[in-house]
C-alpha cells in the first residue's frame, strides 16, 4: 500500500513541480514573499506591545522583563566567576618573604615544642 502512495506522489510530483519551479522564481513571487514578511513582523510587533501593556496592567512580567532580568543575572554570573578565579589565584600564589625556612633538607625545619612547666603536686 506504501508503495502505491509513493507511486500516485512520484507522478503528481513530477506534474506539479515545474510550474512550481517556474512560479517561485518568478518576481511576483518574491515581492509577495517579502510583503508577507514585513506584514507578519508588524503584527508580531503590535502583538509583542499589546500583551506586554495587557501583562503590565495586571502586574506581571512580560517577556522583555525576563529577558532583562536573564541578562543581569548573567552579567552577575560572569562577575562572580572572574572573582572567583582572582580569588582562586591569589590564594595559590605565596607572599613574596614568606617562605617556609629549610634547613638544608627537603622538608621545612620545625620548630621545637615549648616545654611546659610541670604541674605542682599538691600534699596533703
Amino acid at each position: 500500500m506504501a508503495k502505491q502512495w509513493r507511486e500516485i506522489y512520484n507522478e503528481w510530483e513530477k506534474a506539479v513541480a515545474p510550474g512550481l519551479e517556474q512560479f517561485t522564481a518568478s518576481d511576483g513571487f518574491r515581492d509577495f514573499m517579502a510583503a508577507s514578511a514585513k506584514v507578519t513582523s508588524a503584527l508580531t510587533a503590535e502583538f509583542e506591545r499589546a500583551s506586554r501593556r495587557w501583562l503590565h496592567f495586571w502586574n506581571l512580567p512580560a517577556a522583555t522583563d525576563v529577558r532583562k532580568l536573564r541578562q543581569q543575572v548573567a552579567a552577575v554570573d560572569r562577575e562572580l566567576k572572574g572573582l572567583k578565579n582572582l580569588v582562586f589565584e591569589v590564594a595559590t600564589v605565596p607572599p613574596v618573604g614568606d617562605e617556609p625556612a629549610t634547613n638544608g633538607a627537603a622538608q621545612p625545619a620545625r620548630k621545637a615544642a615549648a616545654k611546659k612547666p610541670a604541674a605542682a603536686v599538691e600534699v596533703s
